[in-house]
């Protein structure tokens, strides 16, 4: 019983920390959100160039990782050259960019975690048997995701708009069609396309871990087999 738990709590963390670095991979990467919206059309509904999608995607993508300091560009729209997010708009992603900082200091602390837990194990003289239950893990993690993955696709909209009620402190993330470019540039749907990319980033990384960590050992145990 107790294995299981510790598999299980082994299998959640590793896939958490996965999450966390595929979805801040997702959200730098300029040239991701940008053929994105470009596949929706939605910049052709708000009049606005390809040249100022590859802009804001690459100041939306700086301003997220802590590069830039301001979500705001300048476009042009109709002739005319003006803010592309309004007040509203500007103050919801500071509330954004505050999570990635969230984001950023948990992968950092599990990355940390897991390392001094594979120091601990390597003066112990138990660090295949670490690697090997991580890959476990990962394995488990893989399985997680997946039973994830089918129950959100059930209804992607009830667990978008559950994941903004519990995420934020106010009701700046209930942007109005009518008068706020973001939710236009930016629909469910491309949001919905970004969460298939992180699980699918996040199952990469947590491949990547289970063979990683079960392929070095298996090769010593041949050796110590043929010697």
């Amino acid at each position: 019983m107790w294995r299981l738990i510790k598999g299980t709590c082994s299998a959640i963390l590793v896939l958490v920390l996965a999450l966390l670095v595929a979805v801040q991979s997702v959200a730098y990467d300029a040239s991701y959100i940008a053929r994105e919206v470009l596949k929706l059309n939605t910049p052709q509904v708000l009049g606005m160039s390809e040249a100022d999608v590859y802009r804001y995607a690459k100041q939306t993508a700086g301003y997220l990782s802590g590069v830039l300091n301001e979500p705001n560009i300048k476009v042009t729209l109709a002739g005319q050259e003006v803010w592309f997010l309004n007040e509203r708009e500007v103050l919801h992603m500071h509330d954004v960019r505050h999570l990635f900082l969230l984001a950023r200091y948990a992968t950092m602390l599990l990355l940390l975690t897991f390392l001094l837990m594979g120091m601990s194990a390597y003066r112990r003289g138990r660090l295949p048997a670490y690697l090997s239950a991580l890959s476990l893990g990962a394995l488990g993690g893989i399985a997680i995701a997946a039973s994830l993955v089918l129950l959100v696709r059930q209804d992607f909209n009830h667990y978008f708009t559950q994941f903004h009620v519990l995420s934020f402190a106010n009701d700046l993330w209930l942007l109005d069609p009518a008068t706020d470019r973001l939710i236009n540039l930016l629909p469910e749907p491309f949001f919905a396309r970004a969460a298939g990319q992180t699980v699918l980033r996040a199952t990469g990384l947590l491949l990547l871990l289970a063979l990683g960590g079960l392929l070095p050992w298996q090769q010593v145990d041949k050796r110590q087999n043929l010697l």
